[in-house]
């Protein structure tokens, strides 16, 4: 699959659905463009297409959405893990796992984040994040503050048996951005995605 597609998918998976000017405008090309693109993922039955519940005035645009066998698309490693891991694994054998897998990707971040301010971090870690698989998205919080959105989790079966890799994750990125972290949305719960809500408490860190 062309780079181009790629990017097409990467972009509905994180957006949810998309009209076909956002994906035009997503990739800089035209409409034109963009729909023979959208035509081939609807042939191959990665995405299908229907008319928006709401538009603006004029003609209304029609909304673009990932089917479900576009999921096999998206980086899903460690899948063939999630059974050795979770059933032939103690407790304390895959705490002791997920604790040194976080501590070996806190040692890979923290250079990256060292003396970045609050926000720096944070879009740091979202693209860190996202060179790993997750996929991620920083989001301007209501009430304030910043959230990191996974939209993809490479290890989606290992978390969905087991707590352990999501919980060291919040924990790591507390310590490396400095602040508290909560999980507003979590993917094990049958959420879209997992957002990680991230208040700053202090000044740089590193």
């Amino acid at each position: 699959m062309d780079s181009r597609r790629e990017t097409i998918l990467a972009f509905l998976k994180t957006r949810g659905h998309a009209s076909l000017g956002e994906v035009a405008a997503h990739l800089e090309i035209s409409k034109q463009g963009a729909l023979r693109h959208m035509e081939a993922l609807e042939l191959d039955g990665l995405a299908t297409v229907a008319p928006a519940e709401e538009h603006r005035r004029g003609r209304p645009e029609s909304v673009y959405t990932l089917t479900p066998a576009a999921r096999e698309h998206f980086p899903s490693t460690h899948r063939e893990l999630a059974t050795d891991l979770v059933e032939f694994l103690s407790e304390e054998q895959l705490k002791r796992f997920f604790e040194r897998r976080a501590a070996r990707l806190e040692a890979e971040y923290a250079p990256r984040l060292a003396g970045l301010d609050f926000e720096g971090r944070v879009r740091e870690l979202a693209k860190l994040a996202t060179e790993h698989g997750h996929m991620a998205e920083v989001v301007e919080l209501p009430g304030g503050g910043l959230g990191i959105r996974h939209c993809n989790c490479p290890i989606q079966d290992v978390a969905a048996r087991t707590s352990l890799p999501c919980m060291n994750e919040q924990q790591m990125y507390a310590r490396l951005l400095g602040a508290p972290v909560s999980r507003s949305t979590w993917m094990r719960e049958a959420a879209s995605d997992c957002t990680y809500e991230v208040k700053e408490s202090g000044g740089k860190v590193g």
